[in-house]
């Protein structure tokens, strides 16, 4: 690829680190000696209680191309918002602590994004699992460009289709511009809060590249929240859930999709099919008790967002579709909407080891 390079094209790296102690050296060694070298590396420390810090400070010392900011927990969102607030490049990207790139990843990607002078470009990813790596099936095996214009159904088929636009990471975007709305998303978000930053960031871009080039590393940490048991954390997925996948229902009429009813149909179930899964980890892993549970749904259930989204399924006989792709949790999910909680109590018990299977190919 012909280079077409500047060197005022300043990139923001941006890492966030919590009680990553394990990862973070790995982390940002992938970043300091990537091909490209004109980058500053941003790394929000969001009260970590483990050596994280330390090790952080250890690295300041030999690259002062990093800047650290410290401090008490505020969870993902507001500290990635942070750092793109504090971002001096004309460029931004996103690592988790836990993950790493490859060497030539940022290279590749700035190139990509000024070879077709787009605003945003995205790789595709590698899992490293059980000390292995595993290399998810290409949905696309070549460069796709895509415009405000032409962005029907490759891209829309992305967003909802698939789980690859659920991360910030894997991402080059242009600073300037494309990232004004993300201060907008509600603050507290702990859960899928990337998918929500990416609605907005995706509704002011011009255009957009994805690049199957696996560039990502993933990391699979099971002390990070997407594996956690714990029970408010539990219940705190379930209202982050309700709140992204909504905006996803409703982002059908801001993108201006052609075929609304479809991906509203798509954003719907994934709403319904991610709630009966965390509804069967609070039975399996958090000790609730069963009227505690039946309490819980109770509420749950009396939520504007999420009886609006029932109401659509019902009317439009969605859940036929659900059924068709994965019948335990089409089974599951009726019993809970249908308010019949104690047999979705003891069903779910049964069904834990399936659940955990279900778990560990989406997430």
């Amino acid at each position: 690829m012909k280079k077409i390079l500047s060197k005022n094209d300043l990139i923001s790296v941006i890492v966030l680190a919590y009680n990553t102690e394990k990862y973070i050296t790995r982390c940002l060694n992938s970043i300091l000696n990537q091909t490209y070298q004109n980058l500053e590396v941003i790394v929000i420390d969001d009260g970590s209680t483990d050596k994280t810090n330390r090790l952080i400070k250890r690295k300041m010392k030999k690259d002062d191309r990093i800047i650290l900011i410290e401090h008490e927990n505020r969870g993902t969102y507001l500290s990635r918002l942070e750092g793109y607030k504090k971002a001096n490049g004309k460029y931004l990207m996103y690592v988790d602590s836990d993950d790493y790139i490859l060497k030539n990843m940022i290279e590749i990607m700035i190139q990509n994004l000024k070879e077709y002078h787009v605003d945003i470009v995205h790789c595709q990813y590698q899992v490293f699992r059980n000390e292995k790596i595993e290399i998810p099936k290409n949905i696309l095996n070549r460069n796709v460009l895509m415009d405000m214009e032409h962005l029907e159904p490759q891209f829309f088929d992305l967003l909802y289709k698939t789980n690859h636009c659920d991360s910030i990471c894997r991402q080059l975007i242009k600073k300037r511009g494309i990232m004004k709305n993300v201060s907008q998303i509600e603050s507290n978000l702990t859960y899928k809060e990337d998918l929500a930053c990416n609605l907005k960031i995706y509704k002011e871009m011009q255009s957009f590249l994805f690049i199957p080039d696996e560039l990502y590393v993933y990391n699979e940490n099971k002390d990070g929240i997407t594996y956690s048991k714990d029970l408010n954390l539990l219940k705190k997925k379930m209202e982050d859930t309700i709140y992204v996948y909504y905006d996803l229902y409703q982002a059908t009429k801001e993108f201006k999709i052609k075929d609304k009813k479809y991906y509203k149909n798509i954003a719907s179930l994934k709403m319904i099919y991610f709630l009966t899964l965390f509804l069967s980890d609070l039975v399996c892993y958090s000790k609730i008790k069963q009227r505690e549970f039946e309490d819980y749904i109770d509420g749950l259930l009396k939520q504007k967002k999420l009886k609006e989204i029932i109401r659509y399924v019902n009317k439009n006989n969605q859940m036929i579709e659900l059924k068709k792709c994965n019948f335990i949790i089409y089974n599951q999910a009726r019993l809970w909407i249908n308010k019949k909680i104690k047999t979705f109590y003891y069903s779910s018990k049964y069904f834990c080891g399936y659940f955990i299977k279900e778990k560990h190919k989406i997430l």
